[in-house]
């Protein structure tokens, strides 16, 4: 598979708040959607999140929300920060949640930290590097 920027992050907080937003790598595609579109896409996808939110127990909500045959699929931590991923329909399933999973871990590390306030923008270059090498070795095999 060719190496294309057809994945978007982003990460909100409460108040719907995005405190981290990323445009990762993953496999290319023509029809991936004009830039300023992936916020709207994913904000769009947060009311279809909500209610499958309450519906479960999961952290890991699979796909909650489609844009022109995209996923948008989701991952709700305990404190209610929502991962929140636009990507290919093609893109393994499994991959997704074990890159949330590994988000999580990383989420955790940052949230831990006593220098960074809790619900603001995470701006730790180390944090965007490990989320960029978390994407490509789950979705760029």
């Amino acid at each position: 598979r060719k190496s294309g920027v057809m994945i978007y992050l982003a990460i909100v907080a409460k108040g719907d708040v995005v405190i981290y937003e990323a445009k990762l790598p993953g496999p290319s595609s023509a029809k991936n959607p004009a830039e300023n579109q992936l916020q709207f896409i994913v904000h769009q996808a947060l009311d279809a999140l909500d209610q499958k939110t309450w519906s479960g127990t999961n952290m890991f909500l699979k796909e909650v929300d489609r844009f022109n045959n995209m996923p948008v699929s989701a991952f709700v931590t305990a404190g209610h920060i929502k991962f929140m991923l636009l990507h290919q329909s093609g893109v393994d399933e499994n991959s997704v949640k074990q890159f949330f999973y590994e988000l999580y871990q990383l989420y955790i590390k940052v949230s831990m930290n006593p220098f960074y306030l809790k619900n603001t923008p995470i701006t730790s270059r180390t944090f965007g590097d490990r989320v960029f090498q978390a994407a490509r070795s789950h979705f760029l095999r």
